[in-house]
């Protein structure tokens, strides 16, 4: 069972991420964003600019968040940083700490299972597999089934509406990609059906949102204070289907 759960947890991390775009690479080298994954480790290589590094934060806390890790927090170092993660939607879980050794670290129960630094040049972000199992060794997420993600896209003028989606949905344990290039709602699809997604969650600026199930090409049209409703309490105690294209334990 420990060598199933083990199997899961680095399938999870690679899922996660993938689903940020960095490329997978065998070892480290000299390109400027991209991981490594092994049986110790994920390392996680990327600019130095502000953005990169909340970037490498945030994959981080999706990673936790998408394999169940009991209660954690996120200290972070640098100004700047946190307060890009804060716009991320992460608030709740964040700590400014502008004497802390590393410039990021994720704790939980007392475990440091992710830590980062920030240099001129570029930022390397750690993720200890073997401490990110003990994190997260009450988690009952995993059921053995293919780890599916889901697409949030934004309209206009409503990255807010997706940020707080993308918020919610990764609390509750599933993996989530803001969908960042260009292009409008069908460049969206496309990628999302390349990437496998299960499902496409397409926010407008007045709250309201489309969940298109890309397998049964079913939409479902509500708004987002009827969405989130159903994680008020967690999604965990609910037995229906919240239509994020997940299947929840």
């Amino acid at each position: 069972m420990a060598d199933i759960k083990r199997r899961d947890i680095e399938d999870t991390v690679w899922q996660v991420l993938t689903s940020f775009g960095f490329p997978e690479e065998d070892a480290f080298c000299e390109k400027d964003r991209y991981f490594v994954l092994d049986k110790k480790e994920a390392a996680i290589v990327t600019k130095s600019s502000t953005k990169a590094c909340a970037d490498a934060v945030a994959a981080c806390i999706e990673t936790a968040f998408a394999v169940g890790t009991d209660e954690f927090f996120v200290t972070v170092s640098d100004k700047a940083v946190f307060n890009l993660l804060d716009l991320f939607g992460f608030i709740k879980i964040l700590r400014f700490d502008e004497t802390a050794k590393d410039e990021f670290f994720l704790s939980s129960n007392g475990i440091d299972f992710a830590r980062g630094n920030f240099t001129e040049t570029k930022t390397i972000a750690r993720i200890d597999i073997e401490k990110l199992i003990k994190a997260s060794e009450n988690s009952e997420i995993f059921s053995h089934e293919p780890v599916s993600k889901s697409l949030v896209f934004a309209e206009k003028d409503a990255e807010g509406v997706a940020y707080d989606i993308c918020y919610n949905l990764r609390v509750n344990g599933c993996i989530v990609e803001m969908y960042c290039k260009d292009g409008d709602i069908n460049d969206a699809t496309e990628y999302a059906e390349k990437e496998n997604a299960s499902a496409i969650i397409r926010c407008f600026k007045d709250g309201c949102i489309e969940i298109k199930e890309i397998a049964e090409n079913e939409i479902i049209k509500t708004t987002i204070e009827d969405f989130l409703g159903y994680y008020e309490d967690g999604c965990e105690h609910h037995d229906e289907d919240c239509d994020c294209g997940h299947h929840h334990h």
